[in-house]
């Protein structure tokens, strides 16, 4: 048998979906390893008096702090250094700073601080003056995975606060991964090393790695034809790689450490 005549039966529907798919495997692992400057911030809001249409009846009048307010919204914020450089804060520009914005028909009542990776990250705003729907934020540095969980409570009609300002190094600014989905509750599991196997071994990662390298060089049944064995082989690394996709896309983007039970 010629070469070409090997190349050619290695170039099978199931082997060659299989090596793809790990080639994409390995080469997405190293482009979200590469060394960037990138931070990013995931966001979540509530209405909890009146709604984004309607402000509260007239009859109904409620107070903050002295100030009647026609709703009032609440938007959580987590917000953290998603590359691999470490971000300054003296990188602040100081003609554009760093700020938290509401819609322009509410104003900020209150930032609060629920969470800091690390203190010494110097996490600070200012207080939000009266009918602004900004307010200034600052800090130290932002090491990778680094980051804070704010809380803003503000009028406007949008639960989705964003965040403006330049900051050099980062011309894109902060990257808006979108709304955070609250995660399921774990439950406790008592035999933790069993656990960690389990989730090891049954892992899409090892399922697709295990049928690469069955098709390579595990025995192919006699009653299963070498098509249908290729399709099967196909099959399984297609689901394997479905898996794999689906895992990345439903990861908790944020880091743990700014994870919140109050959150779920």
């Amino acid at each position: 048998m010629s070469w070409i005549d090997n190349v050619w039966s290695l170039m099978d529907l199931g082997r060659v979906g299989l090596v793809v798919g790990l080639v994409a495997t390995v080469v997405t692992y190293l482009m979200a390893r590469r060394r960037t400057t990138r931070v990013g911030y995931v966001h979540q809001g509530e209405h909890l008096l009146g709604s984004a249409s309607d402000a509260l009846p007239s009859g109904i009048v409620v107070q903050y702090d002295g100030l009647s307010i026609p709703r009032l919204t609440k938007s959580v914020l987590i917000i953290w250094n998603s590359g691999e450089s470490t971000v300054l804060g003296s990188d602040i520009v100081d003609k554009d700073p760093l700020r938290f914005c509401v819609g322009a028909d509410g104003q900020i009542l209150s930032i609060s601080v629920l969470k800091v990776g690390r203190q010494v990250n110097d996490f600070a705003f200012t207080s939000p003056r009266k009918e602004m729907s900004e307010a200034e934020f600052t800090f130290n540095f932002l090491d990778a995975d680094d980051g804070v969980v704010v809380e803003i409570l503000h009028t406007s009609t949008d639960r989705q606060p964003r965040i403006k300002g330049t900051l050099r190094g980062l011309p894109q600014g902060f990257r808006n991964f979108g709304q955070f989905t609250r995660p399921k509750p774990q439950k406790k599991k008592r035999s933790r090393p069993l656990s960690a196997f389990t989730a090891v071994v049954f892992s899409p990662l090892v399922f697709f790695c295990a049928s690469l390298v069955y098709a390579f060089y595990g025995p192919r049944p006699e009653v299963i034809s070498a098509d249908a064995f290729n399709g099967l082989m196909g099959g399984l690394g297609g689901v394997s790689g479905m898996l794999l996709v689906n895992a990345w896309a439903t990861r908790r983007k944020y880091p743990k450490s700014l994870h919140l039970e109050s959150l779920e």
